[in-house]
């Protein structure tokens, strides 16, 4: 999901948190990401490269906001 699906990462980790006792609305919102990933399965990211093309550039957070002034 992380790596293949980042647009669900965040419903799929709050989700995750009512695995223990999920209630009938947390049901129903389970149906509501299958239905969402039903819609979506052809969607694709396409990243074509070349001499004079940008490059692509990603930036993380890797100590998790440790910085209490800027986080």
């Amino acid at each position: 999901m992380l790596g293949t699906r980042p647009d669900i990462s965040f419903v799929v980790i709050k989700m995750s948190q009512f695995t223990a006792n999920p209630s009938q609305e947390h049901l129903d919102k389970a149906m509501h990401i299958f239905r969402y990933l039903a819609s979506t399965q052809n969607y694709e990211l396409v990243y074509k490269g070349g001499q004079n093309a940008e490059s692509l550039m990603g930036f993380t957070d890797s100590d998790w906001a440790a910085d209490l002034a800027m986080r």
